[in-house]
């Protein structure tokens, strides 16, 4: 933006203080919508860089995802192979540990935070 200079009033001429003052009031603006501007390309910018910063961060959250589906698969994988390979009475006496040792840990720790929870018996 290219602005005239300000001249004095002695400079216009005798009629020409009205114009003046309207330069005067038009540079003003000028000035104010300059700011305005200036605030608007530093919202933009910082806009810019937040969008920026999220996109990576989703592009983070998904080769997160994509590796966790991989891990899955390979697993998928694996047990369908283990379980077709596997003797039928194996599986039985694993399914067995297995639920019984969920029961006995259950068990274990039922009796542990029941036993802590009591106040000591005094003598």
């Amino acid at each position: 933006m290219s602005r005239r200079p300000n001249r004095t009033p002695l400079e216009e001429g005798g009629g020409h203080g009205e114009a003046f003052e309207l330069e005067q009031q038009n540079n003003m603006h000028l000035d104010s919508l300059a700011a305005k501007v200036s605030a608007l390309h530093s919202v933009s910018l910082n806009i810019h860089d937040n969008v920026n910063d999220q996109n990576r961060l989703l592009d983070g959250t998904a080769d997160t995802f994509n590796r966790f589906g991989n891990m899955f698969d390979r697993t998928k994988h694996q047990l369908t192979h283990t379980l077709s390979t596997a003797n039928s009475k194996f599986l039985c006496y694993l399914t067995l540990v297995l639920v019984f040792g969920v029961f006995g840990l259950y068990y274990i720790a039922k009796h542990i935070l029941t036993s802590s929870a009591d106040p000591p018996e005094l003598l």
